[in-house]
């Protein structure tokens, strides 16, 4: 058996010492140097930011996934090179980006709101797009046209080589998004469309202001839209008449109405409305046929974001609408106000980042007398 001398023993324990410290840095993050984390998010169930020395994290949610601890994304955000920005998979992106491409409508409006929208280089899609701004820069070609949005052109998205693209999630994996990340390309995903409340969804500007190094602006606007929403809400609150509200049309013999947890819900809800489904929780939305439309619905006193310009074009798709009180009184409205000739609807650009002026429609729409000097911004009356 072997004796060791006392010596010899310190000279081991040092080895084991320095082969320790001269172990590679493990740059997967501790919470040593956290400063802050939530970013003051106040509603959005979506996405986390977490503050360290170096860089910022920002953790997009999987809302599909069954463990909640593996997020749908992860990015690092740095304004210097360091050693202390992760290795373990994440997406590490130098900020703020000075160009990107869009690949969904409502990110048109946060950049707008941000003063970013002159970093937008290449979108999709652009026959649908209402935003005067990047409809001119299409035109004088300072904003490419990558084409169909679910299958963009990939040659001409790499040539441009934005600092990031922005893209919806609306499929857990999607190929466009897989061949750009494989390049190097960042995708920023956005999932704003999963909460289900307004100001849920209004709140995702303080995501993309990571991106631009605008938080503070972005906190500052949030909280002026959070403020004049809520003063409508007290507004509603005070009126004693809560009249019946029905949303959507009848699409393929199916009319979708929103679940009692949905993101229309909570408006109908927050605009003082009696929606027959306010005690439901779904929500998502829930498909109905049109006789139980006619039951459930046929003495709502509204009616909106119906899929006609005027009250003929509405009776020519199904008589039985005028079985409706809402259409016998002529209280009818489609979401069309802000439109374009080729097909651009303001209503699936800006309405998400302006959750304060859908309220206000539909609290117009509910009492004609309120907001005397007040001019619908996304609702239309029909003709």
């Amino acid at each position: 058996m072997h004796k060791f001398t006392k010596g010899y023993i310190v000279f081991i324990l040092l080895t084991i010492a320095t082969i320790i410290s001269c172990k590679p840095k493990d740059t997967t993050q501790s919470n040593e140097n956290v400063i802050s984390t939530n970013g003051d998010i106040r509603y959005a169930k979506g996405f986390q930011i977490i503050d360290f020395d170096n860089y910022t994290k920002v953790i997009i949610n999987n809302p599909w996934a069954n463990d909640k601890s593996k997020p749908f994304s992860t990015y690092y955000l740095y304004k210097e090179e360091s050693d202390d920005i992760p290795t373990d998979g994440g997406t590490p992106i130098k900020v703020p980006i000075q160009s990107v491409i869009v690949n969904t409508f409502s990110y048109f409006e946060f950049l707008k709101q941000l003063d970013e929208l002159d970093k937008v280089i290449a979108t999709t899609d652009v026959a649908r797009i209402y935003n005067p701004t990047i409809l001119n820069n299409i035109a004088n070609g300072t904003i490419a046209d990558l084409g169909d949005p679910f299958n963009p052109n990939i040659e001409k998205t790499l040539m441009l080589k934005a600092d990031a693209v922005i893209n919806s999630a609306y499929v857990q994996q999607d190929s466009f998004s897989e061949r750009v990340q494989k390049t190097g390309l960042p995708v920023i995903y956005s999932l704003e469309w999963m909460e289900t409340s307004p100001l849920a969804r209004a709140e995702w500007i303080k995501l993309i202001a990571e991106f631009v190094d605008k938080r503070g602006q972005a906190s500052s606007l949030f909280d002026d839209i959070e403020n004049r929403y809520n003063d409508y809400i007290d507004i509603a609150k005070g009126i004693k008449e809560k009249p019946t509200i029905l949303s959507g049309d009848n699409f393929q013999d199916t009319w979708y109405v929103p679940g009692g947890d949905s993101f229309n819900a909570h408006y109908f809800n927050d605009a003082g409305a009696s929606y027959y489904y306010k005690n439901d929780k779904t929500n998502g939305s829930i498909g109905l046929d049109i006789e139980s439309i006619l039951v459930q619905f046929g003495d709502a006193d509204v009616w909106i974001d119906c899929e006609a310009n005027s009250y003929t074009e509405l009776i020519n798709k199904d008589r039985k609408y005028n079985l409706l009180k809402a259409v016998k009184n002529k209280r009818v409205f489609n979401n069309r106000n802000r439109t374009t000739a080729t097909g651009g609807n303001d209503y699936f650009e800006s309405a998400i980042a302006n959750p304060d002026l859908i309220l206000r429609d539909i609290i117009k729409a509910l009492h004609p007398d309120m907001f005397q000097d007040y001019q619908f911004t996304y609702l239309k009356p029909l003709k």
